[in-house]
């Protein structure tokens, strides 16, 4: 055999072995990568849908709070005043808050008042619970422990999935005892779907009456999948997989499927570069034949080492804002860019699924009435400001203010207005900061905290000073209340410098003393100022 056919049997032979090589790179390493992104992907989707309806529940949770914590609803479970039900129980009502079921009942189960409608057409439906007339104790909207205060969750009707909150009546003070409980339910129908797919941007569907999860995907070729503590089932169709899970009831029964189809777009790039990686090999095969070993290695065997490596470093450190940038006009250049162009298709998706998180995340970090800073927000952000005040040794102060006579104020305009006022208030306590790393929260009900940094008591005294003034200044009337002729508003104030040996739990602390110096502004007559100090005594609850 001549050394020509020697070295061109060298060659096809390191030529086979290296197009085995790449097969089974692209095969094992590379394209299992896109397999496993596209399945994490399809999961967090499925969560952003079931986020976006235990979004609606909370929602009908506070809306069951609200109403049920009330003087007027505890006397009217005893009364069943015509005022009560004139003013606040008519079809307007239920239409402005979106609710579908609302239904009062005593503890032995005897409904004293219910409705339901369709708050869309604004029109009555027929419920067949209503019309037993009663609610039996081992029904799954009572399913609630002596101990919990309320319970929501999904059931069946004949309408279809029903979201609900139960909520037991107690008096506007949280004190009880409870002379009945508080239904109100949103049905999971065509128009909330098509509302949450906006919300969401994921076009899904839901099944009712519900089947097997695996069966909504199909009878076969179906793949069990798991996401945190979500379990669901994907099936792939054509060009898209099918993603299947179940929304269960309180008890974990499933009420109802959800189903999706997510562009597999990802792993349709996986394949192409795969596709691109073999025409290469062939193709450049057959000028390795002719080149010889010298040209093989310097034109086909390093740039293909180089992608290997790009492909294995991005599946190992995740960084997608690395580029191979060979900048080549040949088919290597050819398939590096489309590389190139994959990963930054990759890039663009997950930064876009990251800040939709976030929204979600900020979302979640708001109040829903009045768009300020929630509790949650201003526990992290205390938290976050206590322990740099502890390095830099510097004051951190709390200011807790509460609308005066709130209750009064409530009871006479309503709930309604009474939220219009909440409203008002947060707003101007708002305007009221001059600093971005002053914080205004609602703290709950009509109480709201603000956390002034690198701030001393008597600079927080006068921040205090200038919010009651500006609350007054709203001039909303308050004709039920002893402190003015207009809402107002009780501060306490507290500040300390935090301390190593303090810990977090300093935290509480000082908002304990901001908690006293509030209500000792409420006993010395409201509408005031007061700071806390070592010699003021302990406060009872007003």
């Amino acid at each position: 055999m001549s050394i020509r056919a020697k070295v061109f049997t060298i060659i096809f032979v390191l030529f086979a072995s290296l197009g085995v090589a790449d097969f089974f790179v692209q095969r094992f390493v590379v394209y299992p990568s896109f397999l496993e992104l596209e399945n994490h992907e399809a999961g967090q989707n499925l969560q952003r849908i079931f986020h976006a309806i235990d979004r609606e529940s909370y929602y009908l949770e506070r809306i069951s709070r609200d109403w049920a914590t009330w003087d007027d609803t505890h006397d009217f479970m005893t009364t069943r005043s015509e005022a009560y039900k004139k003013s606040n129980l008519n079809d307007g009502a239920m239409d402005s808050i979106a609710v579908n079921v609302m239904i009062f009942f005593t503890p032995d189960g005897t409904i004293v008042w219910g409705n339901a409608r369709d708050t869309l057409q604004e029109t009555g439906l027929d419920f067949e619970l209503l019309q037993s007339g009663s609610i039996g104790s081992n029904h799954p909207l009572l399913s609630l422990s002596p101990e919990e205060k309320g319970l929501r969750g999904v059931i069946n009707t004949e309408h279809g999935p029903l979201l609900f909150a139960t909520r037991r009546i107690l008096r506007s003070d949280g004190s009880g005892p409870s002379n009945g409980f508080l239904i109100v339910g949103r049905f999971v129908n065509p128009a909330m779907v098509e509302i949450l797919s906006a919300q969401t941007r994921i076009p899904f569907e839901i099944i009712y009456p519900h089947v097997d999860e695996r069966m909504a995907c199909g009878p076969s070729g179906v793949t069990t999948a798991r996401i945190d503590n979500l379990d669901y089932f994907t099936k792939k169709d054509g060009k898209f997989v099918r993603v299947c899970s179940a929304y269960n009831d309180p008890a974990g029964r499933p009420v109802f499927g959800i189903q999706y189809l997510f562009p597999r777009e990802i792993t349709q790039k996986g394949i192409a570069s795969i596709r691109y990686a073999m025409v290469l090999v062939i193709s450049s095969g057959l000028i390795v034949l002719v080149m010889l070993n010298v040209l093989l290695q310097a034109v086909i065997l390093r740039p293909l080492q180089k992608l290997t490596n790009h492909a294995s470093r991005l599946r190992q450190e995740e960084d997608y804002a690395q580029r191979l940038d060979l900048r080549r006009d040949d088919e290597v250049g050819v398939l590096a860019d489309s590389f190139d162009n994959m990963v930054q298709t990759i890039r663009e998706r997950t930064e876009d699924l990251k800040r939709a998180n976030e929204q979600l995340t900020l979302l979640s970090m708001r109040d829903g009435l009045t768009g300020i800073p929630n509790r949650r927000m201003f526990d992290d952000s205390l938290k976050q400001e206590w322990r740099r005040a502890m390095r830099d040794k510097t004051p951190i102060s709390i200011i807790l203010g509460d609308v005066d006579f709130f209750k009064n104020y409530n009871d006479a305009h309503g709930h309604l207005q009474g939220d219009q006022c909440l409203i008002a208030v947060a707003a101007v306590l708002q305007q009221q900061m001059n600093r971005p790393a002053d914080l205004v929260a609602r703290f709950g009900g009509e109480e709201f905290a603000i956390i002034l940094a690198d701030t001393g008591v008597d600079g927080a005294r006068h921040v205090a000073q200038s919010l009651r003034q500006a609350v007054m200044n709203l001039h909303l009337e308050h004709g039920h209340s002893d402190a003015a002729p207009c809402v107002t508003m009780s501060f306490g104030v507290a500040s300390m410098v935090p301390q190593p040996e303090d810990g977090d739990e300093g935290m509480a602390e000082l908002l304990h003393r901001a908690d006293h110096a509030m209500y000792q502004s409420k006993r010395l007559g409201r509408n005031r100022v007061v700071a806390w100090s070592d010699e003021q005594p302990e406060s009872p609850a007003l």
